[in-house]
């Protein structure tokens, strides 16, 4: 299902250019008052109460795996507080839509022209790498400086994309690929396992049982935990068919009017 062809890097920056070059215009009527008067800013400056409930939730995924059930406290809602000192209404929204593009050219998403030939950014890190560049490059036209690398894009909105409503610039974006007759492939998130052993197989003089047991059970655990990958990812793909897609999802189908290839409610 997924391309084997990959448009070339130039043609790939060509395409992003083009998403950029409409963003100042998508702003002005998304937040006609401005960046600073907007809940957009929060994903940048969470709110005290986002805050609170993020620092929750961590501890509470850290007690569920940890020994130590105490090792994490919960501070006080009193302790958070909003800082708008730093806030930035001309680089916050173009960092922002660089995460956003993150969402949809990584993740082991595609973004495919008519022939199938996919606009390939890279991996995680690749992705993240070019998006970075780009806006570089973008404030270097402008005569400013910018010196943002792959780790300031490195996973896009993952763990901030409940900060707020991202939906509209997801659409923003799929409407410039809709635009230039562009689709765009999804893949459900699944859990893998690289096998990075560079045992050699022993030769019948070298041959030793104890060895040899060790490496069985080794290879039946690796099998074991391949297979709850497995389970796993059918249980949460079953699951999925009956939830509310993501928000780079749902912004899809408002734009092409379908779901995308790929997801679990494709077809149902």
């Amino acid at each position: 299902m997924f391309p084997e062809k990959q448009h070339t890097d130039e043609e790939c920056n060509e395409l992003l250019k083009k998403i950029f070059s409409g963003y100042i215009d998508f702003l002005k009527a998304q937040i006609p008052d401005g960046w600073g008067k907007s809940d957009y800013k929060n994903y940048f400056h969470p709110t005290a109460e986002q805050q609170w409930e993020e620092h929750k939730s961590m501890n509470e995924t850290w007690r569920s795996i940890s020994k130590d059930k105490e090792e994490e406290v919960d501070k006080p809602f009193s302790e958070f507080h909003q800082d708008l000192n730093d806030l930035d209404e001309e680089k916050e929204p173009i960092k922002l839509l660089g995460y956003c593009l993150w969402d949809i050219f990584s993740e082991n998403h595609s973004v495919i022209d008519a022939d199938g030939v996919e606009y390939d950014l890279g991996s995680f890190r690749g992705c993240a790498g070019t998006i970075a560049d780009l806006i570089n490059d973008y404030y270097k036209e402008r005569g400013e400086k910018s010196n943002l690398d792959y780790m300031d894009f490195y996973m896009g909105t993952i763990g901030q994309r409940n900060r707020v409503e991202l939906l509209p610039f997801y659409e923003y974006i799929f409407t410039i690929l809709k635009r230039e007759k562009l689709d765009w492939l999804y893949f459900f998130p699944r859990m893998g396992l690289l096998n990075l052993s560079q045992e050699t197989p022993m030769s019948p003089e070298n041959y030793n049982p104890e060895k040899a047991m060790e490496e069985e059970l080794k290879n039946k655990e690796i099998e074991d935990l391949k297979k709850k990958f497995d389970d796993d990812f059918k249980a949460s793909f079953e699951e999925a068919k009956y939830k509310k897609p993501p928000a780079t999802v749902l912004a899809y189908r408002k734009i092409y009017g379908d779901l995308p290839e790929g997801h679990p409610q494709k077809g149902m």
